[in-house]
């Protein structure tokens, strides 16, 4: 059996470090099945992938995307109508 990493376990949290401008990811995080840190390259032998989370994680990518999509039509539509309007 092959070991996962715990970057993908459902199990584990990821640490960030926080910038002025942004966060970035540790290369640490926490594992609550162990309850206590690890670092997100250790292999597991409770790996647990979330399959839910997964699908919640893509489903948010995409209304986010949608939005995104929205949002540039809109501003797309007012550019227009100005330049008809000069």
């Amino acid at each position: 059996m092959r070991l996962q990493k715990c970057k993908h376990c459902m199990y584990y949290t990821a640490y960030y470090k926080r910038w002025c401008m942004h966060f970035e990811r540790l290369n640490l995080g926490f594992c609550i099945k162990h309850q206590r840190q690890q670092v997100s390259t250790e292999a597991c032998e409770s790996f647990k992938t979330d399959e839910q989370r997964e699908q919640r994680q893509y489903q948010s990518m995409l209304a986010s995307l949608e939005r995104a999509l929205n949002s540039v039509n809109d501003i797309s539509q007012i550019l227009r109508e100005k330049h008809g309007d000069s």
